[in-house]
């Protein structure tokens, strides 16, 4: 036994040896079924399209948001580094014709010994690469870049947050049997199940004093606006929701003392439709009116507008967030993400590092209906007044797309390379 892994620890340490050499001389393998190496020549096939649409001007404000993830290993391909593609993504950004950029940062908690992710026995740190061999945490020279790399081309910038309270490598081992969405979904039940008001207390001093680190090096390389709602792994407060309110405000409070730029926030679109997320009560929830961006993300329809056609449902769920939103007295920045499969918006996205699970196998590539469901978005927003903001999601780091990578991106709820980033540009540009 021990000596077949000495046989391969071998091997991949001769693989990494082989992929350094390649990457300081710039050389390239032949092709074949492996990854194409991002340094060679154009790597990826960019693909255009021939595009007919109605587009008509947006008085909305126009964003994209960038895919969530920093760093090296995004395309599962362990040599592309999102930091080398900065620039030419903000190139393709402001060819779009969109005015604001959002990039996305990472933080964990890092539990002491033997404690379990549920309890407060953690503290707030940065991500780092060796935790799932993917996204880390961006370092102040990236800050610096970023802003400096947006401003120059005349794009403001946001940086929003992912948290993981859980050692996220275990997903890396999930999805080797194609599991990783349904673990995911299984450890975050787990994790919101009932949290007590001392492990709330504890969070938010925690959350409040990592987003004032942050904020002030924002403050300090022109960042435009941070968002406090930690996506991906965020806490719900069930059973204690007017002391989150209250430390939420609080939170806001404290960051404007050293932040001059705006403050995002986001909202379920559960609790702001129905009043509720689950267990979670949203009529004691009013503190993202404190916030200067308030955004709701979709990426489908919810059930009462899945049986319409969506020429029909898109509109008519629109129509009622703009009315919601006048009720409630504030505006909204939609952030909006169709997968560019069949009948998308009455399923959802896929996970599409879950390469091997076979949801995502037999998923049918469909431009077309991604396309379809862009331009009926984009065409309701003009006579929508309380919508604020559309902020397109999600654009890849490079116009990677199946089978040059593993992941199955032409399923995926992003638009770069795809027939809707042509179609956008056209309705950001009118």
């Amino acid at each position: 036994m021990k000596k077949i892994v000495r046989i391969l620890l071998f091997i991949l340490l001769s693989l990494v040896v082989v992929v350094a050499i390649m990457f300081a001389f710039r050389t390239c393998p032949p092709v074949g079924p492996w990854p194409t190496p991002p340094w060679c020549g154009a790597g990826f096939t960019r693909n255009t399209y021939e595009i007919t649409t109605n587009a008509v001007h947006l008085p909305q404000i126009k964003s994209v948001n960038m895919s969530d993830t920093w760093g090296r290993n995004y395309n599962m391909s362990m040599v592309e580094n999102t930091r080398d593609n900065v620039s030419s993504s903000f190139d393709r950004v402001k060819k779009l014709g969109a005015s604001e950029v959002y990039v996305h940062d990472f933080d964990r908690a890092v539990f002491e010994k033997d404690a379990d992710f549920t309890t407060e026995k953690y503290a707030l740190e940065d991500e780092i690469f060796l935790n799932d061999m993917r996204d880390e945490s961006m370092n102040e020279a990236d800050i610096k870049k970023l802003a400096e790399e947006a401003h120059s081309r005349g794009l403001k910038i946001g940086i929003k947050r992912n948290l993981s309270f859980v050692d996220i490598g275990k997903y890396i081992i999930a999805g080797i049997s194609g599991n990783i969405q349904s673990t995911v979904e299984k450890d975050y039940a787990r994790f919101n199940s009932g949290h007590t008001e001392k492990w709330i207390r504890d969070y938010f001093a925690k959350w409040e004093k990592r987003l004032t680190e942050k904020a002030i090096l924002y403050q300090k390389y022109g960042i435009d606006t941070m968002s406090i709602t930690p996506t991906w792994m965020g806490p719900t407060f069930a059973g204690h929701e007017s002391l989150a309110n209250d430390l939420q405000k609080k939170l806001i409070a404290k960051l404007r003392t050293v932040y001059q730029g705006k403050i995002h926030a986001e909202i379920s679109r559960y609790g702001f439709f129905e009043n509720k997320d689950g267990n979670e009560d949203w009529t004691k929830y009013d503190y993202y009116k404190d916030a200067d961006i308030v955004e709701m993300r979709i990426y489908d329809l919810p059930e009462k507008y899945r049986n319409a056609e969506i020429t029909n449902g898109i509109p008519q769920y629109l129509t009622e967030l703009n009315q919601i939103a006048g009720e409630k007295n504030i505006k909204i920045s939609l952030f909006f993400a169709p997968s560019s499969y069949p009948d998308s918006m009455k399923t959802g996205s896929l996970e599409v590092l879950d390469y091997r699970s076979d949801k995502v196998k037999n998923a049918v590539t469909d431009y077309e209906y991604q396309s379809k469901v862009f331009a009926i978005c984009l065409g309701t927003l003009p006579r929508l007044k309380n919508i604020e903001r559309i902020n397109v999601a999600s654009f890849p780091w490079d116009d990677a797309l199946n089978p040059e990578v593993k992941p199955k991106l032409s399923v995926a709820s992003t638009f770069r390379n795809k027939p809707a980033e042509q179609m956008i540009e056209q309705w950001f540009n009118k």
